[in-house]
């Protein structure tokens, strides 16, 4: 079988943030978000969340929560030392896509996680997927994993999801997951709200941090067990698999085929009509 193999880089550029501890968040964020809705100061009460980090920052504000997780981190940082915001002004998703954040309308974290082996390193994005689309079906929304990393509801993004390798042992693996509609954001999003479900920014992370644990425990502390049963759940989480797909490939190459499977590598495997594992493409589903 040919294996297609693709590397992506993600720039962004700097931009100031307002840090806001934990610990200071009741005075200063208070403060902080009164020229905006005023749910939003409730949203951002984290104590649920707080309790399943040993250390969360909380933050008005920030370029990316990404890279101001990584901006943070040190060799001795802790897993799961996450970052969260009510408001990206650079959030990014793959490929350099944007990821709208509006104040208090979608949920935006980052965390450290520590992997032992590659093959755990290599199925983050897929595991993350798999946890997040549990917690939105638990909400009571049927959705879907559009591989590698996006959650889907008839087709419409609800949450994507972005791992970004920082150093030996360490993989900061970001998500963004949509409570409310948000202005500037694609006619092919969706959310929560809009779903039917209306949960709060401190609920829906404690909800993802205990299901993201769950399965990271596995696969980092089993790989080859965790493996054969996220492939057993993907054959019916996974709406990429058993459709016509159009997978886009640097430099403009294009290949059609169907999606047959999601390999041991987490390859998704294309028959077009050879079949060819990618381990990385801008994949597209494709409709009569």
């Amino acid at each position: 079988m040919r294996s297609l193999y693709i590397c992506l880089t993600l720039s962004v550029k700097f931009k100031s943030v307002l840090n806001i501890p934990y610990k200071a968040r009741h005075q200063t964020i208070s403060h902080s978000y009164k020229t905006y809705q005023c749910d939003i100061i409730n949203q951002m009460e984290l104590d649920k969340a707080h309790s399943h980090f040993p250390e969360l920052i909380a933050l008005a504000e920030v370029d990316s929560t990404n890279k101001e997780l990584l901006r943070r981190l040190g060799p001795e940082s802790p897993e799961f030392f996450a970052v969260t915001a009510a408001s990206q002004l650079g959030g990014l998703g793959r490929l350099s896509r944007n990821w709208v954040t509006e104040p208090g309308k979608s949920m935006a974290l980052s965390m450290l996680l520590r992997p032992k082996t590659s093959a755990a390193a290599n199925w983050i994005t897929i595991m993350a997927g798999l946890a997040l689309r549990q917690v939105v079906v638990d909400l009571g929304v049927a959705a879907s994993i559009k591989w590698p990393n996006d959650i889907l509801v008839d087709g419409r993004k609800l949450a994507g999801i972005l791992a970004e390798l920082s150093g030996p042992n360490a993989v900061i693996l970001g998500m963004g997951l949509n409570l409310q509609p948000q202005q500037g954001a694609p006619e092919t999003a969706t959310s929560l709200s809009e779903l039917g479900a209306e949960v709060s920014i401190d609920h829906l992370i404690s909800l993802v941090a205990t299901a993201i644990k769950s399965y990271w425990e596995l696969l980092n502390e089993n790989p080859t067990e965790a493996i054969a049963r996220f492939q057993t759940e993907l054959a019916t989480a996974c709406s990429t698999l058993g459709t016509e797909v159009r997978a886009e490939l640097p430099g403009g190459r294009n290949l059609y085929g169907v999606a047959r499977a999601i390999d041991a590598e987490g390859r998704l495997v294309i028959e077009c009509p050879e079949p060819v594992a990618l381990a990385a493409a801008d994949v597209w589903h494709l409709r009569n």
